[in-house]
């Protein structure tokens, strides 16, 4: 497209996009500042983006009507960049590939359901091609952070109530100093890992191997034990995985957020790990426990890359690592999940119907695909790698470089065997009391409720009502006496 400046009528700047006026030919900046004042917003944003200004005439006039709302511009064509000037940001959709997913990786699901966007009018019209694909976008980006919001508000309860178990539930714990000065070998339960695993067992010792919950069970059975277990999901289902460390104590990673049975974290050998934001955060500082830190993800295989990644100095492997749907069994055998569900299998609903309909519902694997592909961790000399055969390949991790069998016992067939162990015991003794003053201190606490109820306080902003504000003071309540109830059975 073809952008030029000429004078408008009385003399102030105009500009043409293949010839049609995006500004009045007669009066650019009091057709600016009329749009400005005609401007009818639904609610009190925190933010409003304008879709492609062309001249920003209308900047100075939004800056001055709504001084506490964040101005931003949406530019579809890099000619404008100098007149960016006046905005608080710029968000360039000519550089841009996918524009919902980058909605929702540059603002947050409370930020982006706080945003009001707005086309300059002529704008609709001459670049009516973007406009037809960003609307839908930011629709689709708006529901699924409602969705996102909907879950957030639904675990955050949940997470805190993990946390306080947590604490209140750890006898033996135990950490290590510097790094990691093996190669590190995460195991995963997808199916790709079935040819690996004699290999994985036969030189065991040259790795340091963490086994992901899903895959303890086949860790177990083929006697392959690994240096660490690693779970981090904060739903009840999870503790179906750790049922095996009951009658084996393997180091167990846990973050301070996830759902452990209780039997679990006061029996077995426990390295605490701890997600370094929020209310988790303060409440576990507050008990005095040393954790290693914990970045989160959207599932265990990418919170554990992570950890791998700060804490190792080598190579990483990953196996069973598959990130798409199987024929037939979606975990390799044994698995606690699929023995729980094959207990309810009839004639009427077997097993093969079952398997089927997992395979045609999981959508998920494609958003935690995505985040290893577009998450180049840039770990200078060191490299990361999926083990998988070709004939199990159904998609690739980018950066990440895939291994067959043969490349992998080649790479690695001249490495020490190594038995030492990085572990050692810490001393840990909770301290309730440190957390109910630390809860009492936070009772009136505006930032702890905009967490723990992060769909409500969006609602808030969208319509004050009245009906909101008593359900959510009613729910925070509740939810702090429940907390306190457990804490005063540990004073």
């Amino acid at each position: 497209m073809t952008i030029t400046i000429q004078p408008s009528k009385n003399g102030e700047n105009t500009a043409l996009a293949d010839g049609h006026f995006l500004h009045s030919n007669y009066a650019p900046i009091k057709e600016a500042q009329r749009f400005v004042d005609n401007i009818k917003l639904p609610y009190n944003p925190k933010i409003l983006i304008i879709l492609e200004p062309g001249l920003s005439y209308i900047s100075s006039f939004l800056k001055n009507r709504f001084p506490d709302i964040k101005i931003g511009v949406l530019r579809y064509d890099k000619f404008f960049t100098d007149y960016n000037s006046g905005f608080d940001f710029v968000l360039n959709y000519f550089e841009i590939s996918d524009f919902e997913s980058y909605l929702e990786s540059f603002f947050s699901e409370e930020d982006l359901l706080s945003t009001v966007f707005i086309s300059w009018p002529a704008s609709s019209q001459i670049f009516k091609e973007y406009e037809n694909k960003i609307w839908p976008s930011i629709k689709a980006a708006m529901e699924r952070a409602k969705t996102l919001l909907i879950t957030r508000q639904y675990f955050e309860k949940k997470w805190l109530i993990n946390c306080i178990t947590f604490l209140s539930n750890l006898k033996k714990t135990i950490s290590f100093n510097g790094k990691i000065e093996k190669d590190i070998l995460i195991i995963s339960s997808g199916p790709s890992i079935k040819p690996f695993i004699n290999y994985i067992k036969e030189n065991k010792e040259k790795f340091f191997i963490i086994s992901l919950s899903s895959a303890i069970s086949l860790c177990i059975k083929y006697n392959l034990k690994p240096d660490l277990c690693m779970t981090s999901d904060g739903g009840y289902w999870a503790g179906e995985h750790l049922k095996k460390l009951r009658q084996n104590d393997i180091p167990l990673a846990v973050t301070n957020e996830a759902f452990c049975p209780k039997a679990i974290l006061q029996n077995n050998t426990i390295l605490p790990l701890s997600y370094c934001d929020g209310i988790s955060k303060e409440i576990t500082e507050a008990s005095g426990l040393n954790c290693k830190e914990a970045v989160r993800n959207g599932t265990v295989s990418g919170t554990a890359l992570l950890f791998a990644a700060r804490y190792g100095c080598k190579n990483i492997y990953m196996a069973g690592l598959d990130m798409a749907a199987q024929i037939g069994f979606q975990h390799f055998q044994p698995n606690e999940l699929e023995a729980n569900a094959s207990a309810f299998d009839n004639r009427i609903k077997n097993k093969e119907s079952r398997l089927t309909r997992v395979q045609l519902t999981n959508g998920s694997l494609d958003i935690y695909k995505n985040w290893f592909c577009n998450n180049d961790l840039k770990l200078n000399n060191r490299k990361v790698y999926r083990l998988i055969e070709k004939e199990n390949k159904k998609n690739s991790l980018g950066w990440i470089k895939d291994l067959s069998l043969n490349d992998f016992s080649n790479l690695t067939k001249n490495m020490p065997q190594d038995k030492e162990k990085i572990f050692y015991s810490q001393e840990y003794q909770f301290n309730s009391k440190a957390i109910i003053d630390l809860l009492n201190h936070n009772k009136v606490s505006e930032k702890w409720k905009k967490q723990l109820f992060p769909l409500d306080y969006v609602s808030l902003s969208h319509n004050n009502n009245e009906d909101i504000q008593n359900k959510l003071n009613k729910e925070w309540y509740k939810l702090i006496n429940k907390i306190s109830g457990i804490l005063n059975e540990y004073i």
